[in-house]
C-alpha cells in the first residue's frame, strides 16, 4: 500500500504541508499499481512482503502516478526547485521547466521498471509466470544497461518501447544465423540471471550487431554477425545447441569444388 509517506520519499518535489495533494492523486496511484501488476503477473500480491521487490516496486508506482498527474497540477519554481503548489496564488514555473521535470520524473520511472525486472529475476516462482516469459522474449530486456550497448544514448525504457519494433526485427534475423533454439535459450539464462561468461560474450555481440541495425549501417552489422559467428564456431563446446543446429550446418557449408579428374562438373 502506497501511504503519503512513501509517496513524498520517492517524488520530494511534490512534498506538501497537508493530505491535499497525496488526496488528488489517487486514482494515478491506482494505475501506476496497474502498471506493476502486469510486470509483477503471481508476484503483485504478496509483493510488500519482499524488501527488494518492494522498494522499486513503490518506486514505479509513485513515480507513474506522479507524472501521469503532473499535467493537471499546478508547478510552480521555489527556492528549492521545483515544487506543487495547490493554489493559483503564485506564479506557474514555465513550460520548459515543467518538461524537464516531467522528462527526469518519466526516466526515473523507466530506471525503476528496469531495477523492478531485474529484482523479479531473482524470484524463482516468477520466472515461469507469463509476465517473465513476455518480458524475455527479447534478448533486449534492460534498456539502462543494455541500449548504450547499441549505441543507443537515450538509455531508458520508453526508448526502448519506441525501439522494439525494430529490436524484434533485428533477432528475426540474428535467430537465422544463430538458431531460433540458441536464441531461446540466451534469453532464459537472461531470464534466470544464470549466463556463463561464453553466452554473455554472445549476447554482447549480439547486442552490437541490433545496435547496427538500428543504425542501418550494413557494413557494421556484417562485421558484428561474422564476429559473432566466428565466437560460436571457436566455442561449439559451450553451444551444443547451435553445433546441432541447421544454422551451424549453413554457417560452415563448403560449396563441393570441381577437379581435373571428375567425370562430371558441378555448376553453382
Amino acid at each position: 500500500m502506497i501511504t503519503r509517506e512513501i509517496f513524498e520519499s520517492v517524488c520530494p518535489s511534490a512534498v506538501m504541508p497537508d493530505e491535499t495533494l497525496f488526496a488528488r492523486i489517487q486514482d494515478y496511484i491506482a494505475k501506476g499499481e496497474d502498471v506493476v501488476a502486469r510486470i509483477m503477473g503471481n508476484q503483485w500480491q504478496n509483493y510488500e512482503d519482499n524488501a527488494a521487490l518492494a522498494l522499486p516496486a513503490h518506486r514505479v508506482i509513485c513515480l507513474h502516478a506522479y507524472n501521469e498527474a503532473l499535467p493537471h497540477l499546478d508547478i510552480v519554481l521555489t527556492e528549492t526547485g521545483l515544487g506543487v503548489v495547490s493554489n493559483q496564488n503564485v506564479a506557474p514555473a514555465s513550460s520548459d521547466r515543467v518538461n524537464r521535470l516531467r522528462k527526469q520524473i518519466q526516466d526515473s520511472r523507466d530506471d525503476a521498471v528496469d531495477d523492478l525486472i531485474d529484482a523479479l529475476r531473482g524470484v524463482e516462482g516468477w520466472r515461469p509466470s507469463s509476465a517473465a516469459r513476455d518480458l524475455f522474449s527479447s534478448l533486449v530486456w534492460n534498456a539502462r544497461l543494455q541500449l548504450p550497448v547499441m549505441g543507443v544514448t537515450e538509455a531508458h525504457r520508453t526508448k526502448l518501447t519506441e525501439l522494439r519494433p525494430k529490436i524484434n526485427a533485428a533477432e528475426e534475423v540474428l535467430q537465422h544465423h544463430i538458431s531460433g533454439l540458441l536464441h531461446i535459450e540466451l534469453c532464459n539464462v537472461q531470464l534466470a540471471n544464470t549466463a556463463s561468461a561464453e553466452q554473455n560474450t554472445v549476447i554482447q555481440k549480439s547486442l552490437m550487431f541490433i545496435g547496427a541495425w538500428l543504425a542501418s549501417d550494413r557494413a557494421m552489422m556484417r562485421f558484428h554477425l561474422a564476429k559473432l559467428v566466428e565466437y560460436l564456431e571457436q566455442h561449439l563446446d559451450s553451444f551444443a545447441t547451435y553445433e546441432a543446429s541447421t544454422a551451424h550446418q549453413a554457417n560452415t557449408f563448403t560449396p563441393y569444388e570441381n577437379k581435373k579428374d571428375d567425370t562430371t562438373y558441378f555448376f553453382g
